[in-house]
């Protein structure tokens, strides 16, 4: 992803989501959400765009955190312009970009119809 890119840029990609973890986390239900950027409105794509160039999620390495107990862990990933990155977080998340990119990924797979795969 390059910074500074024109605003009125069509962007493509998918954002993936899986949540785990949980206080009443059932892991045979927990299923994978895929969000098509082509069926976000634009404001949408330029919120996830600016987050991810703001965490560097494409340089991003796990954190050695460990859940704690019904603690939630985020697996995120991103395909952008042909650039792959898949990201899992534990809860508390330390980098505040990275917890407000984690926050409007899951807002936005709740309010999509999924694709789970």
């Amino acid at each position: 992803m390059q910074k500074g890119k024109a605003l009125d840029e069509t962007i493509k990609g998918e954002v993936r989501l899986c949540i785990e973890g949980g206080l009443a986390h059932f892991p045979g239900l927990a299923k994978e959400q895929t969000v098509s950027f082509d069926d976000l409105a634009t404001p949408e794509c330029q919120e996830i765009a600016s987050l991810v160039d703001q965490a560097d999620f494409f340089n991003c390495t796990p954190a050695n955190d460990s859940a704690g107990p019904d603690a939630r862990s985020y697996t995120v990933g991103l395909t952008i312009a042909g650039r792959s990155h898949e990201l899992r977080v534990t809860e508390p998340i330390r980098d505040p970009t990275l917890a407000k990119l984690v926050s409007v990924v899951r807002r936005l797979s709740k309010q999509r119809p999924s694709q789970s795969s």
